[in-house]
């Protein structure tokens, strides 16, 4: 099979897109799936969940996205009642677990206050735990989307480079 290229300066530079365009499709459906988890956790009645107290441990629920190892997107961490504290928690737990994902591409989403697995076990509310099945359920089908995604942005670009 030979491949004819009547530009092979427009074949590199096609060729130096694609590794962005597929890391930004990955960090775009990763903040999806991300968003997605935040508002399964945060927005559910007591109910459903837990009373909150001073909103701390709401406001310690957010996500993280790495790319190996550097943090590439960061959610709000949006207070909630007086939970100032659980703002601060939560960012500062996305950023120690950085380390761990020094090879990968990984969405980390977070309680980030101490008692948040106290809740789950001692009080058997719902914090994380029915967020964590779903997403793991998802996450597959969100990249699938991404790679389909990126190969009709490449194809598109392709094109537009006469290639």
């Amino acid at each position: 099979m030979a491949i004819k290229c009547d530009s092979l300066d427009a074949f590199n530079k096609v060729m130096d897109f694609i590794p962005r365009i597929l890391h930004e499709e990955i960090f775009r459906a990763l903040a999806y799936l991300g968003e997605q988890c935040i508002r399964r956790i945060r927005d559910r009645a007591g109910d459903d969940s837990w009373f909150d107290q001073t909103g701390n441990l709401r406001s310690s629920i957010g996500y993280a996205i790495y790319g190996e190892g550097c943090k590439i997107i960061e959610s709000d961490f949006a207070v909630v009642k007086n939970g100032s504290q659980g703002t601060s928690e939560g960012k500062r737990m996305v950023d120690e677990l950085a380390s761990k994902y020094s090879e990968t591409y990984a969405l980390v989403v977070v309680a980030g206050m101490e008692y948040a697995d106290a809740v789950e076990a001692r009080d058997n509310k719902d914090v994380l735990a029915s967020t964590e099945l779903w997403a793991k359920a998802k996450v597959q089908e969100y990249l699938d989307k991404a790679k389909e995604k990126a190969i009709r942005r490449i194809t598109k670009l392709q094109q537009q480079m006469g290639l």
